[in-house]
């Protein structure tokens, strides 16, 4: 496979999952193996062929190549193209683009040295769509960034304007959120809604089990 027949194909796609099919397919497996298509190739072509196809025209053909690049990077990390990824959540601006992104994203194990800046930025979104897993994927980064990104939607005093963002934001802080978190997190205990009563019990119990787990296993 060259990279003209890859941008072939994806040009002829028009859903993320056929991309990830295709990226799964045995012949896919095959192309590379007998026509020398390395892994690192792809990740050049995929980004070559998301900043080429720069029409408001071409969004679907790039929501099928961010979650070819979301895969491709699941299975074997680059931390140049993982940015990129990252970095084009500043340029796309279609909700349902934006939201495949992030889906992508959120499965993806990556340092800390990595800018979240765009993720920050999507977590206060004007779209639910983008702002909600946006949230979600905070809870996957393990930084000071990630956890103050979260701790706005925490402090949110509007609990029933705020409902989904609160349920997502306590989920998110209680993977990766601190023993100081928990009195943030007390206030919704009380909660007359049961999701963002019950999502700040979880983190709750859940931040004090990581931290006496971790305390044990110092000993």
């Amino acid at each position: 496979m060259t990279k003209d027949n890859l941008f072939n194909l994806l040009d002829e796609m028009s859903l993320p999952d056929t991309v990830i099919s295709m990226l799964n397919a045995s012949h896919w497996r095959f192309w590379r193996k007998e026509e020398h298509l390395k892994r690192n190739e792809v990740f050049y072509c995929l980004r070559e062929f998301i900043e080429l196809r720069s029409q408001k025209s071409d969004k679907n053909i790039r929501e099928n190549a961010y979650a070819g690049l979301a895969k491709l990077l699941l299975e074997t990390f680059e931390s140049e193209y993982c940015q990129f990824l990252i970095d084009r959540l500043m340029v796309e601006t279609d909700k349902y683009v934006l939201h495949t992104m992030l889906n992508g994203i959120r499965r993806i194990q990556f340092p800390a040295d990595i800018d979240i800046t765009a993720i920050i930025e999507c977590s206060q979104s004007g779209e639910w769509l983008v702002r909600h897993n946006a949230i979600m994927v905070l809870g996957n980064l393990n930084t000071d960034d990630s956890r103050e990104a979260i701790r706005y939607w925490v402090k949110q005093e509007n609990q029933k304007q705020y409902k989904f963002e609160l349920f997502y934001a306590n989920a998110a802080l209680g993977y990766i959120g601190e023993p100081s978190d928990i009195t943030l997190l007390e206030k919704h205990t009380h909660s007359r809604i049961p999701d963002v009563k019950n999502s700040a019990i979880y983190a709750i119990n859940n931040i004090k089990h990581r931290f006496e787990k971790n305390a044990i296993d110092e000993q």
